[in-house]
Formats: structure tokens, sequence, C-alpha cells
């Protein structure tokens, strides 16, 4: 009987691990606390195929209060993010928002990204973490180093279950 339990507690134990996907976004990312997270399947209509998902959690901290979106897209579905070598040409100036966003292409803990800074409605970074899999983290009240702080501890978390 106890042989039994114990093979019964193994197979359990590994179907719950098996049952969380690996790239989920964590709870929680050293300081920030993320909301419950949304997850949004990408599904063709024609043949009910997956094609990818779409993870989101917002990650506030209380001291300084700030947030940062996060959005994990995976899946042949939203594809592989291509980051140009030569970065990213300057796009028309936003009328009566000012001017045009800034563009910066970056590695970060070892991926390539992009870093878009617009004045009107803050920062996004998009980061290519492998084939099919794009991480975009957007803020308004963070400045760049805080913003790629957190973008290398999350890289982190989420590198260590590949």
């Amino acid at each position: 009987m106890t042989y039994r339990r114990g093979l019964a507690a193994a197979f359990l134990a590994g179907l719950l691990a098996g049952s969380a996907h690996a790239a989920d976004l964590p709870a929680k990312v050293g300081e920030w606390r993320g909301t419950p997270p949304r997850v949004t399947e990408f599904t063709l209509t024609q043949n009910n195929e997956n094609v990818g998902t779409w993870k989101n959690r917002v990650y506030t901290r209380a001291a300084p209060l700030a947030s940062v979106e996060a959005n994990l897209m995976e899946g042949p579905g939203p594809g592989t993010f291509f980051v140009p070598e030569n970065g990213v040409p300057q796009g028309p100036a936003n009328g009566p928002l000012g001017p045009p966003p800034a563009y910066e292409v970056l590695n970060i803990a070892g991926k390539h990204a992009i870093l878009e800074n617009e004045e009107a409605t803050g920062q996004a970074l998009a980061v290519a973490l492998g084939k099919d899999r794009t991480l975009t983290l957007e803020t308004k009240n963070l400045s760049r180093e805080e913003l790629l702080s957190f973008a290398r501890e999350l890289i982190t978390i989420l590198e260590e279950y590949l």
C-alpha cells in the first residue's frame, strides 16, 4: 500500500509540475507584485488549432509607487520578434502629442531588444526571447534604468524554466 501511495504521489507531482507552462509570468519579481494573470489562447477559427498564447500581468511596486505591464507572446501565431541589427528608423512626429518616439536597440541579459521612449506615453521594451517568444514591458513612471533592471530580473526568472 505504501508503494502505491508513493507511486501515486510521484505521478501526481509530475502531472502538476508538467501542467504549469514553463514560461508563465511569475507572481513576484523581486519587490514587484503581479496581478492575477490573464491568458488568451490564439486559436484558428477554421480548425480550432491553437497557435499560441498571450500572457499578461501588471506588476506594481509600493515605494516608490510604480507599475509595469508585462506581456508574453508565445507560439507560431505571434511568431518570432525581429530586432534589426542597424537600429530602428525614427518615425514621424506625433502631431499634438509631441516629437516622434526615440528607439534604441539593446542587449538585455543576452537577448536582443528594442526600447521605445515616447514622451507622452512612457516607455515600451520588446525583447526577443527566442523562437516564437516575445516579452514586452510597458511603463509610464519608471526611469530607463529601472525598466531595464526589471527586465533583466524577469528574463532571468523566465530563463530558469527553459
